[in-house]
């Protein structure tokens, strides 16, 4: 990377120049066609607007074979017509913030009197986790310095499972001056920050999303709040770019569906929306650039890229294609792009009913269950599964063994996530008796719900939560004590409409797992249980 530090610094020490190298083996680009940085490997872009200039900031990849990730500093562009871009250096080093030590991952400029840098870094020991960081410059291009001496946010901040979740901040700043802060994967959190800009000012609240992963951004468009955020990986595919609204940054806030899909190349996606001369962009990265001295991108080798932005008469955002061009061509009206044509919608069939997010994340079942196969579903069901597993299946199931004969008036679950149920991808329920099976496999009978046909359900993406099914008339069949049933969602193969989560270990010692009828195998193991409870007329609601 040396001859790329010097021609870097190159373009910095004359008067840093436009940045406009072509790719290796290929014809100078438009200025504006995508990727818009073509001289190094960027990632994580934050746009910020400051005068009359829009201003960059962007990960380093310094990925070679073999590595994931191999970020070091950070990077700031800068432009007053969004098709020249001026490079300013790097503005940071994440040894700059002396407790850390390695990871200069995605970060963003706010400014409130000053400019406030706040960054995605590996805390060093004793710690060893992600946390974040702030500095703060009198200028938008730096030098930045560390603001407390400190992490901003650390490990101990959101107590769990994973060292690695305190990653990805976004900051935004209110019309009346109050900072919020935005985090984290595989949760959202949201914090108001101190005026000061550098402390947490009041309890960490978290946004319950549908398929979210990490990567927020915040921003304002007249009296409505938008969260937009990287989604789909904690569902087992590459990341889509999904977004939520509000009437105010602390919610409710409504999720509004997929924004852009996966990018080329790169796994990961990560935006930034801004306004700059009455156009509203949208930033992301790929991973298509070659840079000139012939290094092709990859996982950790990405390039930075930008689309119009249009919104819809109601505020909602119209969704983004990814193109070469980006803005080298004039963007076109705001109404010039008709809203994509709704897939058929599907409807519950009468014998039940179905309430969506119950309770997210839930501690404990609601009520007093005839059974249920784990005492603490969000704790013990981490796992997300849908009709896209493993190489497909179409049907997702749970034995359990009755303890008292009643008869059936509920079943809950633990689920949500997906796509949402229409014409392409339905959803059944069926329940089966398995008398004394006590197999590897199970045999289905007749189906107990539907008249035989099963209960076709209409469910809409939420949050990871409870859903519940109520039975009633002759659905709400007799269950025997001592009797085993297999409860199952049916759907097309390799779809995912909704995602229903599963244990890590046995949980359920009276049933187990099923996909596809077959023990269901994470890490090439079975015995694992889906999250469910099961309600009869013998136990209270």
């Amino acid at each position: 990377m040396l001859k790329q530090f010097l021609y870097t610094t190159l373009l910095v020490a004359l008067g840093q120049a436009a940045i406009t190298p072509c790719s290796y083996g290929q014809v100078a680009a438009k200025p504006g066609a995508n990727p818009i940085i073509r001289d190094v490997f960027t990632a994580d872009p934050a746009p910020l607007v400051y005068k009359d200039k829009l201003y960059l900031y962007v990960g380093h990849d310094e990925a070679k074979e073999g590595q994931m990730f191999n970020m070091n500093d950070w990077l700031c562009y800068s432009t007053t017509d969004m098709k020249n871009w001026t490079a300013h250096g790097p503005i940071m080093n994440v040894r700059d913030f002396k407790w850390a030590s390695k990871d200069a991952w995605a970060s963003q400029v706010a400014r409130n009197g000053k400019f406030y840098f706040y960054a995605a870094v590996q805390q060093g020991a004793p710690v060893n986790a992600k946390a974040i960081g702030v500095a703060v410059s009198d200028s938008p291009t730096g030098p930045f310095v560390d603001a407390r001496g400190s992490a901003l946010v650390t490990d101990q901040t959101t107590p769990g499972p994973n060292g690695w979740d305190d990653i990805d901040p976004t900051v935004f700043v209110d019309d009346d001056g109050t900072a919020w802060l935005a985090w984290s994967n595989p949760n959202c959190y949201l914090v108001k920050l101190k005026p000061n800009m550098t402390e947490l000012d009041g309890p960490v609240q978290r946004i319950e999303l549908p398929n979210y992963t990490e990567g927020p951004w915040l921003h304002k468009r007249g009296k409505l709040y938008y969260l937009t955020y990287a989604a789909f990986a904690h569902q087992g595919m590459w990341e889509k770019m999904c977004y939520a609204t509000a009437p105010k940054v602390t919610g409710p806030w409504t999720y509004r569906g997929i924004l852009t899909d996966q990018t080329k190349n790169s796994y990961t996606i990560h935006a930034g929306i801004v306004e700059f001369k009455k156009q509203w962009y949208f930033f992301y990265h790929n991973a298509t650039l070659t840079l000139p001295t012939g290094e092709s991108g990859a996982l950790g080798r990405r390039s930075v890229c930008v689309e119009y932005l249009y919104y819809n008469p109601d505020g909602t955002i119209q969704p983004i294609s990814q193109t070469v061009a980006g803005v080298s061509v004039s963007p076109k009206p705001n109404d010039s792009r008709p809203a994509p044509s709704a897939s058929a919608p599907v409807a519950t069939a009468p014998g039940v009913s179905v309430t969506h997010n119950l309770q997210p994340r839930p501690a404990q079942w609601l009520g007093a269950p005839l059974l249920s196969t784990m005492a603490n579903p969000a704790n013990t069901a981490l796992d997300n599964i849908s009709f896209n597993h493993d190489k497909g299946g179409t049907s997702l199931g749970q034995t359990f063994r009755v303890t008292a004969d009643g008869k059936l008036t509920r079943l809950d679950l633990f689920g949500g996530d997906g796509f949402g149920t229409d014409a392409q991808q339905p959803v059944t329920l069926a329940l089966y008796y398995l008398g004394t099976q006590d197999n590897p496999t199970y045999t289905p009978g007749t189906n107990l719900l539907g008249g035989g046909k099963g209960l076709a359900i209409a469910y809409t993406p939420q949050p990871a939560g409870l859903l519940q099914f109520d039975f009633a008339a002759a659905n709400q069949v007799p269950l025997l004590a001592g009797h085993t049933y297999a409860f199952e969602l049916q759907g097309l193969e390799k779809t995912a409409p909704l995602f229903w989560r599963v244990s890590r270990q046995e949980a359920y010692p009276a049933g187990g797992a099923y996909f596809n009828r077959q023990p269901l195998r994470l890490n090439d193991k079975p015995g694992y249980d889906f999250g469910l409870a099961v309600y009869t007329t013998a136990n209270p609601k």
